[in-house]
């Protein structure tokens, strides 16, 4: 476990804050050369969004954290606002970012199906790459067991509480869990490279690939949940139950969209209509130019 990377001048580089820092950078190049190379929507709409996409993670991991833990809130609410402090949650982040880019796309009239499309490869890899720091930070560890475990050394997160639990017993050498963060990291790669074939090899309809990663995530995690660690059982089903209605949800729509969208074009039609737009474009500003030129007036000559 190494949840600090190095230090500079006494100050911490954390190894989780890193992988989520790479795994969003990752996740925002990606999208971007879907969006290029796969839709006619322009790629610079991607720092926008990621802007309201981060709002909606923090504010939503926050309130699903508080949510969870409320006793912990109840007689201190300022301290829902240290997120500082740590605590939050994924699924409120994911669907407060989902919520909250629909809203951006929606104001910008920027088509939605085409853009969720794009992003699911982008979450999944992210996923993939996040879930390191997860493993290198000892948080959303399994539960004990004796097969196929990761041992944590004592004065590690699950260490700590599985002994505060009384999970594990006093002066335990080391606390042996399934690895349920590099369970979660290899299912989001093996997610991303499912929905990346699936966009080389099919032609499916708009809004489809988006449902089938709501599908393979939310039985991902429904998955890993039962290996996870949990402190009670009302947070395990809280997570249990997301999961399950975003596999519900995910099947519904991609059976929706199957039924009701077009399909997606391809990426030589996508290429061709760029460049009948750029060129179309350029004729525009050449013709206002010699209009320009035309109706201007002349200088009077001095002298």
């Amino acid at each position: 476990m190494y949840p600090v990377l190095f230090q500079i001048a006494g100050f911490q580089i954390r190894t989780y804050s890193l992988m989520l820092l790479l795994a969003f950078v990752v996740g925002i190049i990606l999208l971007w050369l879907i969006l290029k190379r796969r839709t006619l929507i322009d790629p610079a709409v991607v720092s926008d969004l990621a802007f309201w996409v981060i709002i909606g993670v923090v504010i939503g991991a926050r309130l699903a954290y508080v949510f969870m833990h409320w006793p912990q809130f109840a007689d201190n609410p300022a301290g829902i606002f240290k997120i500082w402090e740590g605590g939050a949650v994924y699924y409120g982040g994911f669907i407060f970012a989902i919520i909250f880019g629909l809203i951006f796309l929606w104001r910008k009239k920027i088509p939605a199906l085409p853009l969720l499309d794009a992003i699911a490869p982008a979450i999944a890899l992210g996923e993939g790459i996040g879930r390191i720091g997860c493993f290198l930070n000892g948080c959303c560890f399994g539960k004990p067991t004796d097969v196929c475990g990761i041992a944590f050394a004592p004065g590690s997160i699950p260490y700590r509480e599985l002994v505060n639990a009384g999970e594990l017993p006093q002066g335990v050498l080391s606390a042996v869990v399934w690895p349920t963060q590099l369970f979660q990291s290899g299912g989001g790669v093996l997610l991303f490279v499912v929905l990346l074939l699936l966009i080389r090899l099919t032609r499916l309809r708009k809004g489809q690939l988006f449902g089938i990663f709501l599908a393979g995530f939310g039985g991902l995690r429904f998955g890993v949940n039962l290996l996870r660690y949990y402190e009670n059982n009302f947070n395990l089903w809280t997570n249990q139950w997301i999961a399950i209605s975003f596999v519900v949800v995910g099947v519904g729509l991609a059976v929706f969209f199957g039924f009701t969208k077009e399909k997606v074009p391809t990426p030589q039609w996508v290429a061709a209509e760029r460049k009948r737009i750029e060129e179309a474009r350029r004729k525009k500003e050449t013709k206002e130019a010699k209009r320009g030129k035309r109706y201007r007036k002349p200088k009077k000559s001095r002298g």
